[in-house]
């Protein structure tokens, strides 16, 4: 990977802010790791007993509390409490453009380099599983799938898919790593449904 271009790539854009106020603020933290055969996201599989978005695969990350100061600290604060990453070893590369997770959460996606190996902690209450998924698995031709939208009833965007050893990974996640992607590796997303 070339974490400079990345990181210059994430440096010299604004990224997207959204505006509403019935969303919860929320954060979370993009973790790649550069190994001998490519890089790598890290994403979680959310726990069966929490409130929201049960069992679904994730980035690390959750609600901006009052205490954080900022999207970045919940981030990294959340990151830590789920799967136990130590935010002196996370090297932020930058800020992705917020997205809309469910229908009340506006989420802002970070970026941030962590080493390989790493010696993840899960928090079972929070988290069922951590996993790594090669970028290079996510730009092969039939990883991505789009599948149109029938609810709610206002919204007729699409829902996106990347499938990867067994793993549906979708919805919010999935609009953040096609950004990631599109701007740090060229990828292509289609957009409409077939």
């Amino acid at each position: 990977m070339a974490v400079e271009k990345i990181s210059a790539i994430l440096q010299n854009r604004t990224p997207r802010m959204l505006s509403g106020e019935k969303f919860k603020a929320a954060a979370v933290l993009v973790p790649i790791q550069e190994r001998a055969d490519g890089d790598y996201l890290v994403l979680t599989r959310r726990a069966e007993m929490l409130n929201s978005h049960q069992g679904q695969v994730a980035f690390p990350g959750g609600r901006i509390d009052p205490r954080d100061s900022s999207a970045l600290a919940a981030a990294l604060r959340e990151s830590q409490e789920e799967i136990g990453i130590d935010p002196d070893h996370v090297r932020v590369l930058g800020q992705l453009d917020q997205v809309t997770a469910a229908s009340n959460y506006l989420v802002t996606p970070f970026v941030g380099l962590i080493p390989h190996p790493y010696e993840f902690r899960l928090n079972p209450s929070e988290t069922a599983a951590v996993f790594s998924v090669p970028v290079a698995a996510l730009l092969q031709p039939g990883c991505f799938k789009v599948e149109p939208r029938f609810y709610p009833p206002h919204r007729r965007d699409p829902i996106y898919h990347f499938y990867y050893q067994g793993w549906d990974i979708w919805g919010a996640t999935a609009r953040i790593i096609i950004q990631f992607l599109e701007l740090a590796y060229g990828f292509v997303a289609r957009r409409n449904p077939d």
